[in-house]
C-alpha cells in the first residue's frame, strides 16, 4: 500500500491533497496532524472529504513536538471515530515540557485500543554537544518495544550515526507497520526518492522479497513536489509511485498520460 503524507503538501488544503493523491492513484492518505492547522482535527470536515473524493485516511501522525497525554486522548479517540487502524507517535523531545506519555502510558493507550496499532517513530540521531541525546534513549531496539509497533522514518535515518538505513530496517525487523518514504544526502533530507544517497531500491526490494505487508508513505519536503502548480505536483506523485511500484511490486512504469 502506498499512501501520500499530508506534510508532503503541507499549507495546501486538505481537499485538495486528498484530490490529488486520488488523481495520482495513491492508496490512500496518512494525515499529519498539526498545531494550528484545525482543519487536520476536525472529524466531520474528514469525513466529508473522504466521502468526497473516495479517498481514505489510513494512518494518522501526531505532532512531533507538544504532545501531552490529553492530546493523545484526544488523537485515539479521533483515530477510533474515523474507523483508523494506524496512529504514529514521535519520541519526546529533551525539551519537550511533556515526556511522561511516551513509555508506560503509550504502551496503556495500546491495551485500551487493541484494534488500533500504537507506533512508535524512530528518533533522528541528534546530539547536545555532541554527546547527550536528543531524544534520550529512544534507540529503535528500545522503542520497539513499548507498542510492539515501529514505524520507520527514512529522514531521521543518519548513514554517518553508525545505523544506517538496512541496519535500522534489520533493528526495527517485524514490528515496522509504516516506512515514510523520502531520500537524504549529508544534512539534506526529505529529498525525492532519488535525489539523495539513501540505498531505496535495495530496501524495497529487500521489503518485497520478505513479502511486507505494511504500509509506504511518500513524506518528502513539499519543495521536491514542485508545488505552486498542480500539473507539476501530480506529475512529480505519480513519478514517486511509478519508483515505488518498480522496485517493491516489480511493476513496468505507465506513462504519465494514462
Amino acid at each position: 500500500m502506498f499512501i501520500l503524507s499530508t506534510a508532503s503538501l503541507l499549507w495546501y488544503e486538505l481537499h485538495h491533497i486528498f484530490a490529488l493523491a486520488r488523481d495520482a492513484h495513491y492508496d490512500g492518505i496518512d494525515l499529519s496532524l498539526t498545531h494550528g492547522l484545525y482543519d487536520t482535527w476536525d472529524e466531520t470536515y474528514l469525513k466529508e472529504i473522504i466521502a468526497l473524493t473516495d479517498v481514505p485516511i489510513v494512518s494518522i501522525t501526531a505532532p512531533e513536538r507538544r504532545v501531552t497525554k490529553e492530546l493523545i486522548k484526544k488523537i485515539m479517540k479521533m483515530t477510533d471515530s474515523l474507523g483508523i487502524k494506524l496512529v504514529n507517535f514521535y519520541p519526546p523531545h529533551r525539551l519537550d515540557p511533556h515526556k511522561d506519555w511516551f513509555w508506560e502510558y503509550l504502551a496503556e493507550v495500546q491495551s485500551r485500543y487493541p484494534d488500533i496499532q500504537v507506533s512508535v517513530i524512530n528518533a533522528p540521531p541528534k546530539t547536545f554537544l555532541f554527546f547527550i541525546p536528543e531524544y534520550g534513549n529512544a534507540r529503535p531496539e528500545v522503542t520497539k518495544k513499548i507498542t510492539g509497533n515501529s514505524s520507520m522514518m527514512i529522514a531521521h535515518i543518519d548513514p554517518n550515526s553508525g545505523v544506517d538505513l538496512m541496519k535500522t530496517f534489520a533493528l526495527l525487523g517485524n514490528t515496522i507497520r509504516l516506512i515514510y518514504l523520502s531520500d537524504s544526502i549529508d544534512d539534506q533530507h526529505e529529498l525525492f526518492l532519488w535525489n539523495g544517497q539513501m540505498p531505496l531500491e535495495s530496501l524495497l526490494i529487500k521489503l518485497r522479497d520478505l513479502s511486507y505487508t505494511g504500509i509506504f508513505a511518500l513524506k518528502v519536503d513539499p519543495r521536491e513536489l514542485e508545488v505552486g502548480t498542480k500539473e507539476k505536483v501530480l506529475e512529480r506523485l505519480i513519478q514517486a509511485k511509478q519508483y515505488f511500484e518498480k522496485y517493491f511490486s516489480g511493476k513496468k512504469p505507465r506513462k504519465l498520460e494514462e
